[in-house]
């Protein structure tokens, strides 16, 4: 998951003297998952190739100049050495210097469009779902839990398939698997079952790539805040334009074919991720461990935590129970919204999903305008997020205060869309910063597993919390959708307050 530098800046390869940039490693091939010999760093050979990153020339590491002496130059930053049989490159992750990097920042854009338009897309078509296969809230509230076991899954299998074939494996396997499935679901499936269960690989997938992604955009060197949140603006982009644009298929008459768009952007994802990631396979991996290792900067790679220990570390449950509440409170509100104002505001399908849309248009306008101000203002992301959390409580409740009035006049339907537009604008950030707070207290070897763990446990929470509320909603009323999310958002904000009584050692993050 695009674990290649080490936040803090620092990384060795052979000696201190050598170490001038952060370095991020790159592969040939797979690595000899047999071969337990390891080589000292003295044993490295150095290479000289031909430069395939495409930043002009590539000497050998004795070669190399100080980067500060030459900071706008790339090519004194890339390296190669030859490792258990395998050619390794070795390069900072600043997109500025290195133009590969920028293809990956693409690539994760790209897909994280794909991860948008999925999510949303079970909320709004909720109700033409229900109607096409006669199944019930509780019936199609299932597909949640389908989900669920995919992110489950994901948990359970980021770490093993990025130990052997790195970020490239998890990339391609997740465009994969949303290529085959959208495609079924375009498809439009002859009973609900099948439907249903399109929803496992496609958690899985997502999980997988919701963990890759948010520790690549966390390990970059420069402008961390501002491209995590344009990456995460970018889900709330396609998010923000799924309910228009499924209302119009729907109207269409041809529901299944919304599913075109995602499909075709996985194919997108798929094919700039070959050439992207083509050096991250799982020898890099072993590499930085070992690497990390040998400097005494972290455990012996074979040490690995169990599940359980990882889960009991407080930098990763405090991580896990804050996106379990905070991914669920986000879905529930993008889920059951559009449901939630055509049963309780009006019955036009149109005009709801527009405003059912404004939540989504303030997520990603928060995510791209508090991107960048959250560095510029606060002392840390984590502070910022207190602000953030306390004024996406307050949006909540004034929610939850309006929804109980029942009005469908337009000047109420304004003020509904307004309020919606601030829980939008103050939630967006707050995913993309704790990410970054996460990799900062985690040690790198710690980042692909507990931040893979903690983003699959807090995907589970964008399943179960939705199916929970649909659950609710159909023996209490959907007029109640407002307070079930009020009472997420309550919950992630009293998580995060934690923080500081339970990480130690992190004053400069907290």
């Amino acid at each position: 998951m695009g674990l290649h530098d080490n936040i803090d800046g620092k990384w060795e390869v052979n000696s201190a003297e050598e170490s001038g940039a952060p370095l991020h490693e790159v592969s040939d091939d797979l690595p000899l998952m047999g071969d337990d010999s390891v080589a000292s760093p003295e044993s490295f050979e150095l290479l000289e190739s031909e430069d395939p990153l495409g930043d002009g020339t590539l000497g050998s590491l004795d070669s190399q100049m100080d980067p500060s002496e030459n900071p706008h130059d790339g090519s004194d930053l890339t390296k190669t050495v030859e490792w258990r049989g395998h050619k390794i490159r070795l390069y900072p992750l600043d997109y500025r210097k290195i133009p590969l990097v920028k293809w990956q920042i693409a690539t994760c854009y790209v897909m994280f469009m794909v991860f948008g338009f999925n999510d949303q897309s079970m909320g709004t078509l909720l109700p033409t779902v229900m109607e096409y296969y006669n199944v019930t809230k509780v019936q199609v509230s299932n597909m949640f839990i389908v989900q669920l076991s995919g992110y489950v899954c994901a948990s359970l299998l980021t770490e093993k398939i990025y130990t052997h074939s790195g970020m490239r494996g998890c990339m391609l396997l997740s465009a994969l698997l949303c290529i085959v499935f959208f495609l079924v679901l375009m498809s439009k499936p002859v009973n609900f079952p099948v439907f249903m269960f399109c929803c496992f690989p496609l958690g899985l997938g997502i999980g997988i790539l919701d963990a890759s992604c948010n520790v690549l955009m966390g390990n970059m060197l420069v402008h961390k805040n501002e491209l995590m949140g344009i990456m995460h603006a970018v889900y709330g982009c396609a998010a923000m334009l799924t309910p228009p644009l499924v209302a119009h298929f729907v109207e269409w008459g041809h529901w299944s074919m919304y599913y075109v768009l995602p499909f075709s952007i996985a194919v997108l994802g798929g094919i700039l991720t070959i050439p992207s990631f083509r050096y991250e396979t799982g020898a890099k991996y072993a590499y930085v461990l070992e690497q990390e290792a040998n400097s005494g900067e972290g455990a012996s790679q074979e040490s690995k935590e169990t599940f359980t220990q990882l889960i009991r570390m407080p930098a990763i449950l405090l991580y896990a129970l804050f996106l379990f509440a905070y991914i669920g409170g986000e879905i529930a509100t993008g889920v059951w919204l559009y449901t939630y104002l055509l049963e309780t505001k009006s019955s036009d399908p149109i005009a709801m999903s527009y405003v059912a849309a404004t939540f989504w248009v303030g997520l990603t306008v928060g995510r791209l305008v508090l991107g960048f101000v959250t560095k510029r203002v606060f002392a840390n992301e984590y502070r910022a997020c207190r602000v953030y959390s306390l004024l996406t409580v307050g949006f909540y409740t004034a929610w939850v205060g309006i929804g109980f009035v029942n009005k469908s006049s337009t000047s109420y339907m304004l003020l509904l869309s307004l309020i919606m537009f601030g829980c939008g604008f103050f939630i967006g950030p707050l995913f993309p910063s704790a990410s970054i707070v996460a990799v900062q207290v985690l040690p790198k070897k710690l980042q692909i597993s507990g931040v893979g763990i903690a983003v699959a446990l807090g995907g589970c929470g964008g399943a179960f919390l939705p199916y929970m509320s649909g659950i609710l909603s159909h023996w209490v009323g959907v007029q109640w959708i407002p307070t079930f999310c009020w009472i997420m958002v309550a919950a992630f904000t009293a998580v995060w307050f934690s923080y500081p009584h339970y990480i130690h050692g992190h004053d400069e993050y907290l």
